[in-house]
């Protein structure tokens, strides 16, 4: 931030400072006392010095730096206006007005540019649970075929015992015993296929309760694979959210900087030009020489001509 300080010099033992900041102080001859008056001198925003004091010196002493002769808007024997411009850096104004507008085409910008939030993650699908499992139906065929076997083991060894006790009778027609030797066959072979329709409703019954346990087997690890993909779409979400917050504070931390090298250069530009706080002649304009900064700095003169309004 550049710094302008304006010195007023009372005759010749009453000098009184007027820096940036708007404060006065005179000083005595002794230099040891240090007082600052009731009413001070301000610098209005275009740094012309506001006088409001009932008495006004008659001879004033304005410091101010310049980067190149051209910077001073006056000349000795000049006769200046209070609020005339006597100093304007206008190289350095044109480069920081350039630096100015890059600054607020760099934070509108930023300002506009929009930052979307994550999207909430979408439920996963629900799994519908397995219905209820009841194997009566098989287990009911199983004893309809025991039934069936008990009956038909009985009826077969009811033939074989009629069988036996014709084979005693003596001179027995032979195609009888053929007769009931065929039927007992036929007794066997009923009882043999409810054995293996017994055997059949068991295997249904086993195969159904494997079927049973696939299912409950594939069920969980449905639902584990639901709460899986549930955990990874948080899991995600919440990394989507962390970014998006750092993005909006980075947004932030930005702007806040942008606009802070803004107010800078904008108060640069606004102590670049130099207004005389009185009227007057200007009596004399001296050149210091040449600051660290490469500025020069130049003490003028100024007879003042009267009061001023």
């Amino acid at each position: 931030m550049i710094e302008e300080t304006v010195i007023l010099q009372i005759m010749e033992w009453q000098p009184i400072i007027l820096t940036a900041a708007g404060s006065l102080t005179l000083l005595s001859p002794s230099k040891t006392s240090e007082i600052q008056t009731q009413q001070p001198i301000q610098l209005a925003k275009n740094n012309s010095v506001e006088v409001v004091e009932a008495a006004y010196p008659n001879r004033i002493e304005i410091a101010v730096n310049i980067t190149a002769h051209e910077d001073l808007m006056i000349a000795q024997d000049m006769e200046v206006e209070k609020g005339q411009i006597i100093s304007d850096r206008i190289p350095e104004r044109k480069r920081l007005e350039a630096q100015r507008k890059q600054l607020e085409l760099s934070l509108e910008r930023i300002r506009t540019a929009s930052i979307q939030p994550p999207p909430e993650p979408l439920p996963v699908p629900k799994i519908d649970t397995l219905p209820p499992v009841s194997f009566l139906e098989h287990e009911a065929g199983i004893e309809r075929a025991k039934l069936a076997i008990a009956s038909a083991q009985e009826e077969v060894s009811i033939k074989a015992q009629e069988i036996a006790e014709l084979s005693e009778i003596p001179n027995l027609e032979p195609t009888i015993l053929e007769h009931e030797r065929a039927k007992l066959k036929e007794l066997q072979l009923d009882h043999q296929i409810a054995v293996n329709k017994l055997e059949l409703a068991q295997g249904k019954l086993q195969t159904a309760k494997q079927q049973r346990k696939y299912q409950e087997y594939f069920a969980s690890i449905t639902a584990a694979q639901r709460v899986e993909q549930e955990n990874q779409a948080k899991s995600f979400y919440q990394r989507q959210l962390a970014e998006y917050n750092e993005k909006v504070a980075a947004k932030e931390i930005q702007i806040s900087q942008l606009q802070e090298k803004l107010n800078n250069v904008q108060n640069a530009i606004a102590l670049l030009q130099i207004t005389s706080p009185y009227s007057g002649t200007v009596r004399n304009i001296e050149f210091l020489g040449q600051s660290p900064d490469g500025s020069i700095a130049v003490t003028i003169t100024l007879m003042v001509s009267g009061a001023n309004d």
